[in-house]
């Protein structure tokens, strides 16, 4: 079958190749992959900096939407022919995927093989910290760092739905004023004033949690914004790994930080988090109040493309990379958020490589008026 070889070609980019196929273990499904997504992760992983867990696939790629083709030994709830999404601890940048049981998600009718494709991981990659690291309560605010990504822009619409006032921060106004439109009750740029300018928006209290992509030298303002007691996840580091701290800052307000990751957790810490994610986001997925954000859906031919565009950044959302497609078979068309303006869909680009100029007309970053917690849904 065809994969991207966890090996670069000579100029350091990814290599499509020829590789024996899965096959389904106990407990494992082999799913025909219709489509997967780029992330931070796989990038590392072709650089040698981020190798994937023992006995996991070499194959870069942490989720993919498909079909089930076979059904391992001991599993059960599944049939081939199921349309389904995966949470993969790599593999999902081939045409084939051996995946656990457990971290199988059902593909709701509605929905496209892209919109399958770029949900797992930005899902359960908030679900995991917004829930069970940070236990974001209803009426809580947020603050959501690197928030125009695929897994900030979840995170948002995550933190809603919980009950949360979610905040958002990033480099981009014209990106981060989209992100009205998924529920931020402020986006406010992430440089040197962002303490102050929470305060602001917060009437001076602060946010109680900080869902951090960034960390590196942007630690510090981050933890600045948190009220006493707060909580700050760090679970990325596009900004690096070294980061400034003021220890008496983290005393003096009783703050609390997390390191988190995903990808490495054992295969039943995982099945149990995508449960209860499936638990609560199966009916929201499937009206589209929870959606994924996609910025480009690329041909697998040009797969290289869509690591150097996520190494570029820039993006809004995810990248999502067609591996197969049946052109008799109709499949609904990406989804936008519920709620989202028109012009937000993703560009599929299959001749030239080319950044989406379409933003949300009229929408304005808020940055002046106090964000109060809401009463928690009934």
């Amino acid at each position: 079958m065809r994969a991207v070889l966890p090996a670069p070609d000579a100029r350091g980019r990814p290599a499509v190749g020829e590789v024996a196929e899965p096959v389904a273990g106990a407990g494992e499904v082999l799913v025909a992959v219709r489509a997967t997504a780029i992330n931070h992760a796989d990038l590392l992983q072709l650089a040698g900096r981020y190798p994937p867990p023992p006995e996991e696939p070499e194959v870069p790629g942490l989720e993919c939407a498909g079909e089930i083709l076979e059904i391992g030994p001991g599993v059960a709830g599944w049939r081939p022919g199921d349309r389904v999404m995966a949470l993969l601890a790599g593999g999902g940048h081939a045409e084939r995927a051996a995946v656990p049981a457990g971290q199988l998600l059902a593909l709701p009718d509605g929905l496209s093989w892209t919109d399958g494709a770029a949900l797992p991981e930005a899902a359960l990659t908030a679900w995991t910290n917004l829930v069970g690291e940070a236990a974001l309560a209803p009426g809580e605010r947020v603050l959501v760092t690197g928030a125009t990504g695929g897994v900030g822009s979840f995170a948002v619409q995550l933190a809603r739905e919980l009950g949360a006032v979610p905040i958002a921060a990033g480099r981009d106004p014209g990106r981060l004023a989209r992100l009205a439109a998924l529920g931020a009750a402020a986006a406010l740029p992430d440089d040197g004033e962002l303490p102050e300018r929470v305060r602001r928006a917060t009437g001076g209290a602060g946010v109680e949690v900080a869902f951090d992509l960034v960390g590196g030298a942007r630690l510090g303002d981050h933890l600045a914004c948190l009220a006493p007691g707060g909580r700050l996840v760090l679970l990325g580091l596009l900004a690096g790994a070294r980061a400034e701290v003021d220890l008496g800052l983290v005393l003096g307000r009783r703050l609390r930080i997390v390191g988190s990751v995903l990808r490495p957790r054992p295969r039943p810490e995982k099945a149990a988090l995508v449960r209860a994610f499936g638990e609560f986001a199966a009916e929201r997925l499937a009206d589209g109040r929870l959606a994924a954000v996609v910025d480009r859906v690329l041909p697998f031919e040009r797969i290289a493309e869509a690591y150097a565009a996520l190494a570029a950044g820039g993006l809004f959302g995810k990248i999502v990379v067609e591996v197969a497609s049946d052109e008799a078979e109709t499949d609904p068309p990406p989804r936008r958020p519920r709620g989202g303006p028109a012009g937000t869909e993703p560009v599929r680009d299959r001749s030239a490589l080319k950044r989406s100029t379409q933003g949300l007309a009229g929408a304005r970053v808020r940055q002046a008026s106090a964000v109060r917690p809401r009463n928690p849904p009934q």
